[in-house]
């Protein structure tokens, strides 16, 4: 659980850089850079989104277990 915890504030430091990059890739007109950011903080946003269903299965199963 505490990998999963650990994983979680990754991700979300992760999304946070690439908003920033994405920010500062179109102000100073590279949006190369900007499309970059786009694509890692996609990529972010589904890994968060996949940890997230699989530790709420978790706590499920762990709830259901006798």
């Amino acid at each position: 659980m505490k990998k999963q915890i650990a994983m979680n504030v990754f991700y979300t430091l992760g999304i946070i850089v690439s908003v920033l990059g994405i920010k500062w890739g179109f102000e100073n007109d590279q949006q190369v850079a900007g499309g970059f950011f786009i694509v890692t903080a996609l990529f972010f946003l589904y890994l968060k989104i996949k940890l997230t269903k699989d530790f709420r299965k978790a706590l499920r199963d762990r709830a259901n277990q006798p």
